[in-house]
């Protein structure tokens, strides 16, 4: 093996999105990528994502089979889509006479526990990872997936490769933990929306955690916990061409900002308006959005409906939820997942004197990061903007550091753009 893979080396864990490798094609870039930061002198570890959209469509086959799969049979159906991606990217990596190796989750002893479909990790061992790298191996890992102690194939969730590569790079003393997308970063909005969107050249790991809260969906929301509990350094950057990206975090020494100097924070407004000084970071969309709201006084039957979005719902597709509990159960939650009919009728059957809302095709403005002096006064100032641009029918909701606004339907791009040049850019 050459120097470059010395066990002096540092080690660096990559991780790519399914967009990066959806083709054969891009799996081959992503290779000579990979071969070229090896030869600059990194141990690589490379955690990769299903193709494009196949956990979607290994999803759908699961529902043609029986509309509600058992999640363990899921779960060995969906950690297919990673190994198939794992294998390919180790060839492509073979062809460029760069010795590779993959592993499953299993095998490279990511421990979790036993919840099938939404596993949490408990341990990452890593010892056949970290024989191979002194071997002088790249070792590509499937994402998305472990082992729980009953020796079963766990899968941990939409996002989950974001947690598997953070949990490798705690548990290998990796420099940082790169996360490769189709964005240039994390910005202030989707840039199909907002041409204008600024990418954030660096975040602490508590502003990451807001973002990640909000459905913002760069950085699953739990590997961003992981990082900081573990104090990983992060960085957010794109697969398709070169650019510093996001650091989050500590920040990498070989990652300066581009003129040297810490970033700028917003100075507080001369003119005393507090509702001009909430600056959120990111403004994220999700439209097609569900609103339930559940209430009874019978804490049975709030215990059995509570089964029943445990069973259900998708974690990973859910925005938000507000739960109050003790003499009676008030739940509220506003969530993404399509094909709701099995929850609703088993909520609402024997529903009685209980409440029981629902409303569908609503759109979801999310303003995370940054709290105000006061959420009066942001109400005040979003209500004017809203007046303005004609908005008549829309509810707020203020929870923790986010701001959101419900509104019927789709909205139009003009009105995101509206809410981004007065509440984030200006």
């Amino acid at each position: 093996m050459s120097e470059s893979s010395s066990p002096i080396a540092p080690i660096l864990v990559r991780k790519y999105g399914g967009s990066s490798l959806a083709t054969v094609d891009r799996v081959k870039t992503v290779a000579r990528d990979l071969r070229a930061a090896r030869d600059r002198g990194y141990r690589l570890v490379v955690v990769v994502s299903a193709m494009g959209q196949t956990t979607d469509e290994l999803t759908t086959l699961a529902r043609e089979a029986h509309a509600q799969p058992p999640r363990r049979e899921l779960d060995m159906l969906l950690s297919v889509g990673e190994r198939i991606t794992m294998s390919l990217l180790s060839m492509a990596l073979a062809d460029l006479d760069c010795p590779a190796i993959s592993f499953t989750g299993s095998q490279c002893g990511i421990i979790t526990d036993t919840s099938h479909s939404d596993a949490r990790i408990l341990e990452v061992k890593g010892d056949r990872v970290r024989d191979a790298l002194e071997q002088g191996y790249v070792v590509v890992v499937a994402g998305y997936q472990g082992v729980s102690l009953e020796k079963e194939i766990t899968t941990l969730g939409r996002g989950g490769s974001d947690t598997t590569a953070v949990a490798l790079a705690a548990a290998l003393g990796a420099v940082r933990c790169e996360i490769l997308k189709d964005v240039d970063g994390v910005l202030s909005a989707d840039p199909d929306l907002v041409a204008v969107a600024r990418k954030h050249d660096r975040l602490s790991w508590d502003q990451m955690r807001e973002v990640a809260a909000s459905g913002c969906g760069v950085v699953h929301i739990r590997a961003v916990e992981y990082a900081a509990r573990c104090q990983v350094p992060l960085v957010v950057r794109s697969s398709f061409h070169e650019g510093p990206g996001t650091a989050i975090g500590t920040i990498p020494t070989d990652l300066p900002d581009r003129d040297g100097q810490p970033p700028k924070l917003p100075a507080d407004s001369a003119d005393g308006d507090r509702a001009s000084r909430y600056r959120p970071l990111v403004l994220n969309l999700a439209d097609n959005v569900t609103r339930i709201r559940l209430g009874t006084d019978d804490n049975g039957r709030g215990a059995h409906w509570r089964d029943l979005l445990l069973k259900l719902l998708d974690p990973a597709l859910m925005i938000t939820e507000w739960l109050d509990s003790g003499r009676g159960f008030r739940w509220e939650g506003l969530t993404r997942q399509r094909d709701l009919d099995d929850l609703r009728r088993e909520l609402a059957a024997g529903t009685g004197g209980d409440r029981l809302d629902w409303q569908e095709g609503l759109s979801c403005v999310s303003l995370t990061g940054g709290r105000p002096d006061s959420w009066l006064e942001v109400h005040r100032h979003v209500g004017e903007l809203m007046a303005r641009l004609h908005c008549g029918d829309w509810r707020l909701r203020a929870d923790g550091s986010a701001l959101r606004l419900l509104l019927p339907g789709e909205v139009s791009a003009d009105l995101i753009r509206e809410l981004h040049q007065a509440l984030v850019q200006a």
